[in-house]
């Protein structure tokens, strides 16, 4: 009997305790997260990714958010170095925040195909606000790639397979498959030259400069009333495609089927086209894509001032031989 009530004593005090601080942990866990206290008139950088270790291929997710000001345009550099950082896949979204900041996220899925350490991008990340441009570094982000060999995997190169003979005797139907193909070439090649002979006799149709077709579609595009409907996407989608147009024509470009990466990495190649024209016609290919494909949204101004930009590039760049009227332009409708 007095062994029972001395373990009730020793007992109690412990479960106390133990009552008492699992109580203060619930309410440590429970009490509500501090809200982050950013700059405003700055732009602030953050980044994270799954995991910084890697074998050959394995996608790895990272997340860079931007804050920055209210209409302002946040532009990131490239990521995609050969086999060292492959781009698989990238998604973007704009948040916006009750502290009258913008909060832009890119997810990346990136992998890579060569062992070793790898710095992801060594360019700097972008904001425009009216006539300032805020920039910050892009985050130090590593990716270490190991090989997915074990460790005492040989490294001995095994033997070669030996020869294989191959028949002696070519089958008839490979004769006959060969001289049907080669029939049908010399008929192709003789039937192409005379087609071609009997175009330059006929007398053909003047083609329409590139710019003048531009700037007419244009004109066009006022007519519409997509800026009176704030219709966003259906505007840039058609402004996107009188452009593409445009640089098909006028640097024979398969311009509405590439990516925006492939257009600008053709035309950073063109002698004809500056540094200048190169970076307008980069910046407003992003903003486009963002609009098309991220489902952002671009205010009136923005919009007026993407069409102007697309205007001002068609007609800076237009080719010296074809510089002839124009038809008039009168801007988008205010």
């Amino acid at each position: 009997m007095n062994t029972e009530k001395h373990r009730f004593h020793f007992q109690l005090p412990t479960a106390i305790f133990f009552v008492f601080w699992l109580s203060v942990l619930l309410l440590a866990g429970c009490a509500p997260e501090k809200p982050k206290i950013l700059p405003q008139h700055k732009l602030t950088v953050e980044h994270s990714i799954d995991r910084n270790s890697i074998m050959v291929g394995d996608p790895v997710e990272l997340i860079i958010t931007a804050y920055h000001p209210t209409n302002s345009i946040v532009t990131l550099p490239e990521i995609g170095r050969e086999k060292d950082i492959v781009l698989l896949k990238r998604d973007w979204a704009t948040i916006p925040r009750e502290d009258g900041l913008i909060q832009s996220e890119s997810r990346y899925s990136i992998t890579s195909f060569r062992l070793g350490e790898h710095i992801i991008s060594t360019g700097s990340v972008s904001c425009i606000v009216g006539d300032h441009t805020l920039s910050t570094n892009f985050p130090a982000v590593t990716l270490s790639v190991i090989s997915s060999l074990e460790a005492d995997a040989s490294s001995e190169i095994a033997d070669i397979k030996p020869a294989q003979k191959l028949p002696g005797r070519i089958p008839p139907w490979l004769w006959v498959s060969t001289l049907v193909a080669l029939s049908a070439f010399l008929i192709g090649v003789i039937s192409s030259r005379l087609w071609r002979k009997r175009s330059d006799l006929a007398p053909g149709i003047p083609a329409i400069p590139p710019h003048i077709v531009a700037l007419q579609s244009l004109e066009a595009l006022t007519k519409k009333g997509l800026l009176e409907q704030d219709d966003c996407k259906s505007f840039y989608t058609e402004l996107s495609l009188i452009l593409r147009t445009y640089l098909e024509g006028r640097f024979n470009l398969n311009a509405p089927d590439e990516t925006t990466e492939e257009i600008v990495d053709e035309m950073s190649r063109s002698p004809e086209l500056g540094g200048a024209h190169r970076n307008i016609l980069q910046e407003f290919m992003r903003q486009a894509d963002m609009v098309k494909f991220a489902k952002g949204h671009a205010g009136r101004t923005t919009m007026e001032a993407a069409f102007e930009t697309t205007k001002k590039f068609i007609e800076e760049t237009q080719s010296p031989a074809d510089q002839t009227d124009r038809p008039s332009q009168s801007g988008p409708n205010k």
